[in-house]
């Protein structure tokens, strides 16, 4: 995530995660498909950030994550189903996300970040 205001002027990526509350969804309770879920992260592979990736889960405190991905993991379904656990199963309860070039901090309750603009943000946004 990125803060797109005027003040972070492009550079407000990526959000700095605060996490409060965390929820891992078991697979087993919530149903698996393997093929499913190895076909969707090949889909998603070339277009994650992966030292972002990896920096954001070690926000919301998993450190399981590689420091690289080498193209011999891309190809290995064990590698690639616990990937899909971390992309979508592991998520922010509750906590800050904070821009890393203005501090704007963006409150996340119940799962939902507050990306709110204050009304004198608002005055630069154009109809």
């Amino acid at each position: 995530m990125r803060n797109n205001t005027e003040d972070a002027k492009g550079k407000g990526w990526p959000l700095r995660i605060a996490a409060v509350e965390v929820r891992v969804d078991d697979a087993s309770e919530i149903g698996s498909d393997p093929e499913r879920e190895i076909a969707f992260v090949k889909g998603v592979l070339g277009m994650l950030d992966w030292y972002t990736l990896v920096q954001g889960a070690s926000q919301l405190g998993l450190n399981t994550l590689p420091p690289t991905l080498t193209e011999e993991m891309s190809k290995e379904p064990d590698f690639l189903r616990a990937l899909y656990h971390v992309l979508m199963n592991v998520h922010l309860v509750k906590g800050m996300l904070t821009c890393p070039d203005t501090g704007r901090e963006f409150p996340v309750t119940d799962g939902i970040a507050d990306f709110s603009m204050e009304e004198e943000e608002c005055e630069n946004v154009r109809h």
